[in-house]
């Protein structure tokens, strides 16, 4: 684990004891501080290797701070309860990346890669954390892709760590020092928590603010908050952009063509045409602003483009299941809102699409120029009544209910050349624990037509 020594001596309270609360716990006693944990869940606060200690009744004054799980809310729909004692009380709230950032200097020499954005992330750190790998590079990969970043084991000199950053852990986190950061979109998302779109863009904006102006920003600037913030950034900056040819910097040719430029002059690095697990537009992104760290990190242009040609793919994320009857069967569960699905149906033609969760919006415009790409439309969970309403007359739809029905209905429907994809553009939270679930649940039910042994 990553020990924060710094810490050694002091009262740290931790409120959410899930799976960064709890390495965060783990971490704190190592170092050698007093440890309040607390948890609203009675069997996450028994599973806490220290006695754990009401946070709603605890005397705050002399508590140094405050560590809470990147899901507590710190501004809307209103601040947690423990957020405003602790502010009352002048007790500074921390994040599990600011214990982290402590540790550095602790740590053998090393370099930080964070990346954050609306979509592509758990994609992107993945496949920077491969290249590094692919490079002969000591590598570790966590954060809000799953793996808690004090649960990591300390690197070899030269190591990298590649840290996946959501909107909640940049606003929460008050020091990391990002030797990249990197800024792939930013379209609405989580506005429930940030309040709105300037409160969203500011928190993702934090990753940044944290940098040394030695340091590298690499900024996507396909989207008008993203062109913002590289006029406003001062540190070194690198564009990407995979659909203005105009930019200089780094990006991408229509049939797909990796190219530095400067000064209008484009050079061709390579192609990634052709590879499965970076199909589409909203994967060249992922690749190009990958590309920009590698080069960052000394990488050269062949070695990065040979690390890409491998890249297994990450799970959930337009991974391919396999094909049965010449049906491609794509499950991207991990696809929570509308710009991640759009990307999804973009990539494919033929689809019989299965949809459906619960909506964080029930607008499908967004995603109506794609409706010519879909044959049909299976729809599941609490959103299921309000996209038939909207794909009425656009798509012919079923209403399926569960993963399972929709998936044997659309396999059953399915003809050679035709893709299967899975993309709820929705959360999972109404019937599953989380995407991962989600997405394991839609591998089971496709297993069977995937062996051949339909059911």
């Amino acid at each position: 684990m990553i020990v924060p020594h710094a810490y050694q001596g002091k009262r740290i309270g931790v409120f959410g004891l899930a799976r960064t609360g709890l390495a965060a716990v783990r971490a704190l006693l190592a170092a050698g501080a007093h440890v309040w944990a607390w948890d609203d869940d009675v069997a996450r606060r028994k599973a806490v290797p220290c006695p754990a200690i009401d946070l709603y009744d605890a005397d705050f004054s002399g508590l140094d701070a405050l560590m809470l799980a990147p899901g507590v809310p710190l501004h809307h729909p209103q601040p947690h309860a423990l957020v405003q004692k602790a502010r009352a009380a002048g007790v500074p709230l921390i994040g599990d990346m600011d214990l982290f950032d402590s540790a550095r200097q602790d740590l053998p020499a090393h370099k930080l890669v964070a990346v954050t954005g609306t979509n592509g992330k758990s994609t992107t750190v993945a496949l920077i954390h491969h290249m590094v790998k692919a490079c002969g590079r000591p590598a570790a990969l966590g954060g809000n892709i799953g793996i808690p970043v004090l649960d990591l084991d300390p690197l070899p000199e030269g190591g990298v760590y590649v840290f996946e950053l959501s909107s909640f852990q940049c606003d929460l986190t008050h020091s990391l020092d990002a030797d990249v950061a990197v800024l792939l979109n930013i379209t609405p998302d989580h506005l429930d928590r940030h309040g709105d779109m300037a409160g969203y863009v500011a928190a993702k904006r934090r990753l940044f603010e944290m940098q040394s102006e030695a340091h590298l920003a690499v900024i996507g600037v396909d989207d008008a908050a993203g062109r913002q913030m590289a006029t406003t950034l001062p540190q070194n900056l690198v564009p990407v952009s995979v659909r203005d040819e105009r930019v200089d910097g780094v990006g991408m040719t229509p049939d797909g063509q990796l190219v530095e430029r400067k000064d209008g002059a484009a050079k061709v690095v390579g192609s990634l045409q052709g590879l499965a697990t970076l199909r589409g537009r909203h994967n060249w992104q992922n690749a190009a602003a990958a590309y920009v760290v590698g080069r960052q990190l000394g990488f050269s242009p062949n070695a990065i483009m040979a690390a890409f040609a491998d890249f297994p793919g990450l799970a959930h994320r337009c991974e391919v299941l396999g094909q049965n009857g010449g049906v491609l069967v794509v499950n991207d569960s991990k696809a929570t809102n509308m710009e991640a699905t759009a990307t999804a149906l973009a990539a494919y033609d033929k689809i019989l699409w299965i949809a459906g969760g619960r909506a964080k919006s029930t607008d499908l415009s967004p995603l109506a120029q794609f409706f010519p790409h879909i044959r049909h439309a299976y729809l599941i969970g609490e959103a299921a009544a309000d996209f038939a309403k909207a794909l009425d007359g656009h798509v012919p739809v079923t209403q399926c209910g569960t993963v399972d029905v929709a998936s044997q209905k659309a396999m059953a429907d399915a003809k050679p050349g035709e893709t299967v994809l899975f993309s709820p553009a929705c959360a999972s939270f109404d019937q599953f624990s989380d995407f991962e679930a989600r997405g394991e649940a839609f591998r089971r039910a496709l297993a069977p037509f995937l062996s051949g042994e339909r059911a």
